[in-house]
């Protein structure tokens, strides 16, 4: 897997899929480098998935100690991939995977502000991500995930 520079993925994906209204995450500047990085994520075996019209994204304002979930369908057997970032405020951020019936499947909690979570479906369902502003440097920061499927 290439490395993976989560907080240009998720303000690409913010950017382009018209986080219109709101300022720019500070990450997101360089808005063609961060699509070119979005682009060769998914060319290296992942695909955003399209859940309940979302498209397997999650993003806006939080405070801190804010969650901010994510319903998306797995099939039994299929690797996924959830990352996380914010804008600079963004101290800390952690990302949760749980299954139909409550129970954690996988945790980033990491004291960092891009959270990244893999793992294997043991069964088909409907599974929640949640992302969480553990901590931050201001009273409100920008930020959001995004769930991918390996091909």
């Amino acid at each position: 897997m290439p490395m993976l520079r989560p907080s240009r993925l998720l303000g690409a994906l913010l950017l382009t899929l018209g986080a219109v209204g709101a300022p720019a995450p500070a990450a997101a500047q360089d808005l063609g480098s961060a699509i070119d990085d979005v682009l060769e994520w998914i060319d290296e075996g992942y695909d955003l998935i399209p859940e309940m019209g979302q498209w397997g994204l999650a993003f806006g304002w939080f405070a801190e100690g804010e969650d901010k979930e994510l319903r998306f369908t797995v099939t039994a057997g299929e690797t996924y991939l959830i990352a996380g970032g914010g804008d600079a405020n963004s101290e800390d951020l952690d990302i949760c995977v749980y299954d139909e019936y409550g129970e954690e499947l996988a945790c980033d909690t990491a004291v960092d502000n891009f959270p990244i979570v893999t793992f294997d479906a043991p069964r088909t369902g409907t599974f929640r991500a949640v992302l969480r502003a553990y901590s931050l440097s201001g009273s409100t920061s920008y930020a959001g995930m995004a769930v991918l499927r390996e091909r």
